[in-house]
């Protein structure tokens, strides 16, 4: 389950690509895509937590995450 937590991770190594992707005068989208990385952190750290008990919300949590990617990503438009 570590890989696959790492692995969902993986994306956050774009964010300087897509914070420079923002168009400047999108101050709402240049906030969701700083406060991104922060919320992936912590996501994968509370997946990772929480799966020796509960299973399915290691499983939310990584659905929740890649929902996450692929919605900034949109934003950006990368």
């Amino acid at each position: 389950m570590t890989i696959l937590i790492i692995l969902v991770t993986l994306p956050l190594f774009t964010f300087p690509a897509q914070l420079d992707l923002c168009p400047p005068e999108a101050s709402a989208t240049r906030t969701l895509v700083w406060i991104y990385p922060f919320y992936m952190l912590l996501s994968a750290w509370l997946a990772w937590k929480a799966y020796p008990s509960r299973h399915y919300i290691t499983w939310l949590l990584i659905g929740i995450m890649l929902l996450t990617t692929i919605a900034v990503r949109m934003l950006t438009g990368a």
